[in-house]
């Protein structure tokens, strides 16, 4: 970015792409319950319950924690500063 870039709006950009980031952590947490689920099956010589139970499982964990991130990283979003052609036109609105 250049070095006019106002800081909000590399915060925003910075925020933005924390919110995209967090779909990666549905994968990776359907992943980590697939091979403990494998590694549960193994152990105890059963062929899927615990895998499928920890599949089943992980994923309205990992939605619940994409959803909190990403309305986390919204919420700290801020609106860029009107334009004066934006204010110009609020304040002839006004009178």
């Amino acid at each position: 970015m250049s070095s006019n870039t106002p800081p909000s709006r590399v915060k925003n950009l910075t925020l933005a792409a924390v919110a995209a980031q967090s779909g990666c952590l549905t994968t990776v947490l359907i992943i980590v319950a697939l091979f403990i689920g494998l590694a549960l099956d193994a152990h105890f010589g059963t062929k899927g319950p615990f895998t499928i139970g920890l599949l089943l499982l992980s994923i309205p964990i990992s939605l619940f924690f994409m959803v909190r991130i990403a309305l986390g990283a919204v919420k700290m979003i801020q609106p860029p500063p009107a334009s004066k052609t934006q204010q110009n036109s609020a304040q002839t609105k006004e009178e």
